[in-house]
């Protein structure tokens, strides 16, 4: 794979897809007024449970009922064009995949439609002691839309 030209692609298929708009602060930059690298995984952790929440699924209400979570157990991102201090960016955030075992969210950080990052993290379901469980039904169909097919899990 060519990691300079690969692409991850939004959904045209019906999956959910929630844009998450976020101002740039002064803190999450460097000394040039740049992005921090490592500041695009808090976005993406603001985008992904804004998706939900956008799809009726509420995370903090469950992991205190059900006490579960969706820890990232993987991540990758790819830098293409810097985003600067008090820009204002779009999220693009879907799930790609999503079985009983786990969600992959996927991302577009976007500036004035324009693809500066992207990337994707991987989240298992597991208690809060870390054992894992499988994605509940209700979270699988809140991600994945019209898209979702009980009979194929």
């Amino acid at each position: 794979m060519n990691l300079h030209s690969h692409k991850l692609h939004a959904p045209i298929d019906g999956r959910p897809l929630y844009v998450h708009r976020q101002r740039v602060a002064y803190v999450d930059t460097d000394a040039a007024q740049v992005v921090h690298h490592s500041t695009y995984l808090r976005y993406f952790e603001v985008a992904r449970i804004e998706f939900m929440r956008n799809n009726g699924f509420d995370y903090a209400a469950w992991v205190k009922r059900e006490s579960l979570g969706l820890p990232v157990a993987e991540n990758w991102v790819k830098y293409r064009s810097p985003a600067r201090f008090d820009e204002v960016l779009e999220i693009d955030t879907w799930v790609a995949h999503g079985s009983r075992a786990y969600l992959r969210f996927e991302y577009h950080v976007r500036r004035d439609g324009a693809l500066l990052t992207e990337g994707y993290t991987i989240s298992p379901c597991t208690t809060l002691e870390g054992a894992v469980r499988r994605v509940p039904i209700e979270l699988l169909k809140a991600c994945l839309g019209a898209t979702f097919d009980e009979g194929s899990l």
